[in-house]
């Protein structure tokens, strides 16, 4: 179930800064974590405003129209854990929160493409080699343990996260569900690496002439917008599979629940409700 704060509100909360309120972070450090430009090239000061502006722009948009969804998403949900959801009910509840990020790149995209535009080819050059390196490290960082030593992180990290929304010890019953959904998931890493490459590749093939074409915004818009362009056949149905297999999970786990872990999994969902309407409240 912890997967769910993923879904929705990952990447604009960002949790994980030692110290930090969620308002602290969602307004000044972790906004756009995935189109922080200025990680890879070094702006000029009209780059810089622009980058700005759009951070700014795009932070209030979200809060004011996308925030209260999220927290609509966590009310919806947490209602399910009372009533008789089937499969197709819950799973068509996270294809809808996975939605949230695509409306966020809608959304963004025409001010990317304008801030693009702006940069020089020596930016754009040292823009895609910043994000080569990003996938060969995490390529590299990932073949340095075994298919097994991965496996057994993960569900070590599942254990404890379920551990965390109950509040309490596993059953035995419990983790052999986890286990098992666990065992059966399908490991997708490579080809979500295929995936990368494929798409900065093809961005590599934009930026890098000296000349930009004519239809340059068209192109950068599918690249940014159109994920499903540089998805592998294999690599959907695999994610299908892997959202099927965590719904199943769920399902098997809500009746194992005890009246405690229920009544905790309650207070976890009230938590990230109470800390989204802080958010949309600024």
């Amino acid at each position: 179930m912890k997967k769910l704060s993923k879904y929705l509100i990952v990447f604009s909360l960002l949790f994980t800064v030692a110290g930090c309120s969620p308002s602290f972070t969602y307004n000044n450090l972790g906004w756009l974590s995935g189109f922080w430009i200025d990680d890879y090239v070094d702006l000029n000061s009209d780059q810089t405003d622009k980058f700005k502006h759009i951070v700014k722009t795009s932070r209030d948009w979200h809060r004011e129209t996308q925030l209260p969804l999220y927290k609509r998403d966590l009310e919806s949900l947490k209602a399910m854990l009372d009533k008789q959801v089937d499969h197709n009910e819950l799973k068509a509840h996270f294809v809808q929160a996975k939605q949230h990020w695509q409306t966020l790149v809608d959304k963004i995209e025409p001010e990317l493409i304008d801030l693009a535009n702006a940069l020089s080819y020596e930016q754009r050059v040292e823009f895609v080699a910043a994000l080569q390196e990003n996938i060969n490290d995490e390529y590299q960082e990932h073949e340095e343990k075994t298919l097994k030593q991965h496996q057994k992180e993960r569900l070590e990290e599942n254990l404890e996260n379920y551990k965390e929304w109950f509040g309490t010890k596993l059953s035995a019953q419990q983790k052999t569900l986890i286990e098992n959904s666990s065992n059966t998931r399908v490991s997708t890493f490579l080809l979500w690496m295929q995936y990368k490459q494929k798409r900065l590749d093809t961005l590599k093939t934009l930026f890098m002439q000296k000349q930009k074409p004519a239809d340059f915004n068209q192109q950068l818009a599918v690249i940014i917008n159109d994920r499903f362009a540089f998805m592998s056949e294999e690599l959907i149905a695999a994610d299908d599979k892997n959202l099927d297999n965590y719904v199943n999970l769920l399902l098997e786990l809500k009746p194992t629940l005890t009246d405690k872990q229920r009544r905790n999994v309650r207070d976890e969902f009230d938590e990230l409700i109470e800390e989204v309407s802080d958010l949309i409240e600024g």
